[in-house]
């Protein structure tokens, strides 16, 4: 780039904005198309309902004789999953509901995944009072254990008991009360801190509330928010970081003050300094509590009275830390061995560049709030077609079906016509934004002086790279995020290219409801059988994948609900793997895996960065065992960065990374 010449600089300027131009009509050609595409699957998908209600109509008055209600058919439930009735008003009172946990002789076969057994004959007792431990390798049946103590499902065969007493006989609501659970992956919802926290106890006042934050360390950045207490989390809690997220939903399971403590890896996503005061805060919470904790780092179940090491749905040994460390060749031993050591102005200034098009985002925002009404007017003509199916002559329902079905069919019509709206509006204003903010951008490099451009953090590459970049972010901050109105996210529907080129394996795995292959090829098309099962050997899944009766055409379920954390994460590294990114990007990503595991599967990522030398991996990491071969090391506190450099340059510095090296016990 020549930036001498002092009457280049706007040719310069102008050549770019030209360039810029073009692309800006790229996209918005393929926002328009895309807007076009969704609405039309919304308007089939009405058709659909439609046709299909007339037929339904036509057949039900030609078949008078036919016991079977449509509301059955279309409001069905699977009574395998929850036979009793588990609201029963003369069940056991909260206030008695206190005493040993016992499992005796427990069996579990998954509803949808009836040929794998997940527990066999399994019998342990949590003791009032004490804390349990359960630990294993992925897909163990820790985390069923807690499932079915919470009866979200039923064994298939033994009994679960509360001092003596089987768990049936008790009111699931009131059981539940009396339960706090802090599971692997935080749910939160999107509204403030102070009504996630109150979650856990409806009635809960604010000292209350706010001491369980204090308990849970979250308190003292709570207070550093701006809106403190009133901070709006997002959806799912993405605001937050994940240790931030764990922490709250931490504080919620303690604001209850629970007889029963459940602690799904409740530590997971906690830097050093974080988890060893959550740890102490868990510690003193358990006092008096029955507590059983799933754990895959054993530092974090050293002092539990009673430690379960599970395999393949069976107890195979049990004691506590000092008998199961000291047992030559046992499972516990092998783990402990193997164990690796781990470690608003913005927004509103960014509208204001946007002002120029505040008719075009106008005109996108009531095309959102229109679609978003569509859902609520389909609940309602569905209720009437089901009533009218359920109680209406045949003439009637006949005549009622028709006018309904035709106001399927305009609904179908008209949420395509504001879909292509919201979708053309928004890329526009984004696409206009992110033109302008690129121009301001090339100019102000223009105005700096040739020594700029010598330094090696402003090289070509850089600089295209923010101008690219950074303005694609502030689009996604302003297009994206108003496009979320109507509750679809656009990314998903419709991957760009330069996506493509990003392989994420972030702390919490994202799978579909698809087969385990299917998940693994997701994106991809043609991808031969071979390369999927390559790349699960090399994630260390194949192994457990081969000892399912369907194999790799196993359904996941919903996220990925029939598998445990570990190996969603293991089939999530392996679908990474398989698109072979040019840009790798991990957070924390083996956090979710027992200590063997995890060195393998570690193994392969660090493979995985030395098979291309032009990709670009950026890592996370509260373990710093994970980094230490990075080529730069970023120490980040507060949002700022306070060193970098590699290992050996921070190590020698002895400033905040050789603190946090001390404290993970790695010197």
């Amino acid at each position: 780039m020549d930036t001498k010449p002092i009457n280049q600089l706007n040719a310069k300027l102008f050549e770019y904005a030209r360039a810029l131009d073009a692309t800006r009509w790229s996209i918005i050609r393929q926002g328009a198309i895309f807007g076009v595409f969704t609405g039309w699957l919304c308007m089939i998908s009405y058709l659909a309902y439609s046709v299909g209600f007339v037929f339904g109509s036509l057949f039900m008055s030609h078949k008078p004789h036919h016991s079977l209600s449509i509301s059955d058919i279309l409001v069905g439930n699977d009574t395998s999953v929850n036979e009793p009735d588990v609201w029963k008003d003369d069940a056991e009172s909260s206030s008695n509901i206190n005493g040993d946990v016992e499992f005796d002789n427990v069996d579990f076969i998954y509803p949808s995944r009836k040929e794998a057994p997940v527990l066999h004959n399994l019998s342990l007792v949590a003791r009032v009072g004490r804390t349990t431990a359960l630990v294993g390798s992925s897909g163990c049946g820790k985390s069923t254990c807690m499932s079915l103590f919470l009866r979200y499902y039923e064994p298939s065969s033994g009994r679960i008991t509360i001092d003596g007493r089987p768990i049936t006989d008790y009111n699931v609501k009131q059981l539940r009360e009396n339960i706090g659970i802090v599971s692997q992956e935080p749910i939160l919802f999107n509204m403030s801190i102070y009504e996630n926290i109150r979650f856990g106890k409806v009635n809960a006042s604010r000292e209350e509330i706010e001491q369980a934050a204090r308990e849970a360390n979250a308190h003292h950045f709570i207070m550093q928010l701006p809106d403190k207490y009133e901070t709006v989390v997002g959806e799912c809690g993405v605001q937050l970081s994940g240790g931030e997220k764990q922490r709250i939903a931490l504080a919620r399971a303690l604001v209850k003050k629970p007889t029963f403590l459940l602690l799904d890896e409740a530590t997971s996503a906690l830097d050093n300094v974080s988890e060893k005061i959550v740890q102490e805060a868990l510690d003193r919470a358990c006092n008096g509590r029955t507590t059983i904790a799933i754990a895959h780092r054993l530092a974090t179940i050293k002092n539990a009275h009673q430690i379960y090491v599970l395999d393949k749905g069976s107890v195979i040994e049990q004691g506590t830390h000092e008998t199961l460390i000291s047992k030559e060749g046992g499972k516990y031993q092998a783990m402990q061995i193997t164990k690796p050591f781990r470690q608003r102005f913005v927004f509103l200034r960014l509208l204001s560049m946007n002002s120029p098009e505040w008719i075009t985002i106008s005109i996108g925002c009531i095309a959102c709030v229109l679609n978003g009404s569509a859902q609520p007017l389909f609940a309602f003509l569905l209720v009437k077609i089901i009533e009218a199916f359920k109680y209406c002559s045949d003439s009637e329902r006949r005549h009622h079906v028709l006018i309904a079905s035709l106001l399927f069919l305009l609904l179908g019509g008209v949420v395509f016509i504001f879909r292509f709206f919201q979708y053309t509006a928004f890329v526009i204003s984004g696409s206009k934004l992110t033109q302008r903010i690129r121009s301001k951008a090339f100019a102000c490099l223009l105005r700096q002086e040739v020594a700029y451009f010598d330094r090696p953090e402003n090289s070509s590459g850089a600089i295209c790279t923010r101008l690219s970049s950074g303005a694609s972010a502030i689009q996604e901050m302003t297009g994206t995020r108003l496009g979320f109105l109507d509750g679809i996210n656009i990314r998903k529907l419709n991957p760009q290219w330069v996506r493509s080129q990003f392989g994420l394996v972030s702390q919490e795995p994202i799978l579909f409801d698809l087969t385990i292959a299917e998940n693994i090829a997701y994106g991809l098309e043609n991808v031969p059988t071979e390369d999927i099962i390559n790349a699960a050997i090399r994630a260390n899944v194949h192994q457990f994948i081969e000892q399912l009766p369907q194999g790799y055409e196993t359904k996941v379920g919903f996220k990925g609900s029939f598998l445990s954390g570990g190996e969603k994460q293991r089939i999530a590294i392996a679908r990474i793997l398989l698109r072979r990114p040019k840009v790798l990007l991990l957070d924390e990503a083996t956090s979710a895996m027992d200590s063997q595991n995890e060195q393998v599967v570690q193994e392969a990522l660090e493979q995985a960065q030395r098979e291309d030398p032009n990709r670009t991996s950026l890592i996370i990491a509260h373990r710093l065992s994970t980094i230490r071969t990075c080529d730069l090391i970023c120490v980040l506190d507060r949002g700022h960065i306070v060193e970098s450099g590699n290992h050996v340059d921070l190590t020698q510095r002895r400033g905040a990374y050789y603190k946090m090296l001390a404290r993970d016990k790695l010197q």
